[in-house]
C-alpha cells in the first residue's frame, strides 16, 4: 500500500513539473539589427551634365544622430561652414543620399547640393573672384563605409595658381589633415558622428 502511494506521489509530481515547465513563455529571439553602411551606386547616372554627382545606397539602423557637413577650408587656416545637417536615428534600408558638385570658372558660378529620398538641399555661390581660379578638381569617396567620428563623402580642390599639389582623399582622416598652399581653397562634405566644425542646425 505504502509502495503504492509512493509511486502515485511521484507520478503526480513529474506532471506537476511538466505542467510547470510549459507554463513558461518561451523567449523570443528577434534578429539583430544591422548598423547603418553606405554603398556608392555606380548604376546611377548625374541627373544634370554639368554637375559632378555621386548617390550611396543606405541599408541598416542608426540609434544616433549623423551629421553631413560642408565646409571650406582656406590656405589662411580659415574655415567657412555652408551646411550641417543632422540625419535622424531610423531604419534606412533601401534609402539614397545624392551629393553633387558644379564649379563654373567661366560663369564664377559654384553650388553644392544634398537630398536624402527627395529632400534636396543646394547651396550656391557666384562672384567675379571665382572666376580667377584656374584648375579645380573633385572626389567622391567610392568605398562601402559605416559611420564613425569623420568619414569623408567628398573633397574639393581649386586654386588660382597653374598647378595644384595633389592629395588622394583616402588619406584626410579629420579636418586636421587638410593641408593648403597659397591660392588653394578645398570643399569636404563629411558624414561624423559627432558634430564637425558647428552645431547642427537642420534635419533630414
Amino acid at each position: 500500500m505504502l509502495k503504492s502511494i509512493l509511486v502515485c506521489s511521484l507520478s503526480a509530481l513529474l506532471l506537476a513539473g511538466c505542467s510547470t515547465e510549459e507554463a513558461v513563455p518561451k523567449k523570443v529571439v528577434k534578429p539583430m539589427e544591422l548598423p547603418l553602411e553606405f554603398k556608392l551606386d555606380t548604376s546611377k547616372n548625374p541627373s544634370d551634365p554639368d554637375k559632378t554627382e555621386a548617390v550611396y545606397t543606405m541599408t541598416g539602423k542608426i540609434d544616433n544622430p549623423l551629421y553631413l557637413t560642408g565646409i571650406e577650408y582656406f590656405a589662411s587656416g580659415e574655415q567657412k561652414i555652408w551646411f550641417t545637417e543632422t540625419i535622424k536615428p531610423s531604419q534606412y534600408d533601401g534609402e539614397k543620399l545624392k551629393l553633387g558638385q558644379e564649379f563654373n570658372t567661366t560663369k564664377g558660378y559654384r553650388s553644392y547640393m544634398y537630398d536624402l529620398d527627395g529632400l534636396m538641399q543646394e547651396k550656391s555661390e557666384e562672384s567675379d573672384t571665382l572666376k580667377r581660379f584656374m584648375m579645380n578638381g573633385v572626389e567622391f569617396r567610392d568605398k562601402s563605409f559605416r559611420p564613425s567620428e569623420y568619414e569623408l563623402l567628398m573633397f574639393e580642390k581649386s586654386t588660382v595658381q597653374t598647378s595644384m599639389s595633389g592629395k588622394s582623399m583616402d588619406t584626410i582622416h579629420s579636418p586636421e589633415g587638410i593641408k593648403l598652399k597659397k591660392g588653394e581653397r578645398a570643399f569636404t562634405i563629411s558624414l561624423s558622428t559627432t558634430p564637425v566644425g558647428g552645431s547642427s542646425d537642420d534635419t533630414l
